[in-house]
């Protein structure tokens, strides 16, 4: 599917830094193509991993993130990165407090508190439930309870390809709570994103 703009487009646009990340210029849409409401594909180059990302609106309040990066890893290695929980916070600069509880048969429960913004003191504290489902290769963390978010449900899915290398994919449905600025939230998971995908792929690399 073509990748498509968040603000209308010139009809050629060169790739642009964004921070640390740069972002490769996807092909360009006529204005007269454009819609404010169709979903935005990027490909953002993040600590030396180009990562895809694409953002929906499923509803007013409501998005859909998804996106993913390829690692030169195999996919046992991958796994053991995605499900390595205890680590995420080397992997999500975001996080500031942090606790797993593992229970059996592929599961855990994870608290976690999440700074979305040092300059408006702004936290989302979420108890989540990882699944993990090796036989599909995925892992799912969905909120139990916490403030924040009134949804948030996620899932790693792994995809071994021929060369022995692993496509790392990540899915998000959220709805943020009514006080946390929806275009704020919007900025956060694009800087965030990126950022814990790269820094998998870095990890599953040293296995």
């Amino acid at each position: 599917a073509p990748l498509l703009w968040d603000a209308p487009p010139p009809a050629l646009r060169p790739a642009r830094a964004d921070g640390a990340a740069m972002v490769l210029a996807p092909s360009a849409r006529g204005l007269g193509d454009w819609n404010p409401f169709a979903p935005r594909a990027e490909r953002i180059r993040e600590g030396g991993c180009e990562v895809d990302f694409r953002m929906e609106i499923v509803h007013l309040t409501k998005r859909r993130v998804s996106g993913g990066v390829a690692i030169a890893a195999p996919a046992a290695d991958v796994w053991r990165a995605v499900t390595s929980y205890e680590r995420f916070p080397d992997f999500i600069p975001s996080i500031i407090s942090h606790d797993v509880r593992r229970g059996g048969a592929g599961r855990a429960v994870i608290d976690q508190v999440l700074q979305l913004s040092r300059r408006l003191n702004m936290r989302s504290q979420m108890t989540l439930e990882a699944v993990e489902s090796p036989d599909a290769r995925s892992v799912t963390l969905r909120r139990v309870s916490g403030h924040g978010f009134l949804e948030f449900e996620g899932q790693y899915s792994l995809s071994p390809r021929p060369d022995g290398s692993t496509y790392l994919g990540y899915s998000v449905e959220l709805v943020p709570c009514p006080i946390f600025p929806l275009p704020l939230v919007e900025q956060k998971i694009r800087k965030e994103v990126p950022k814990m995908l790269a820094a998998m792929s870095r990890y599953a690399r040293r296995l």
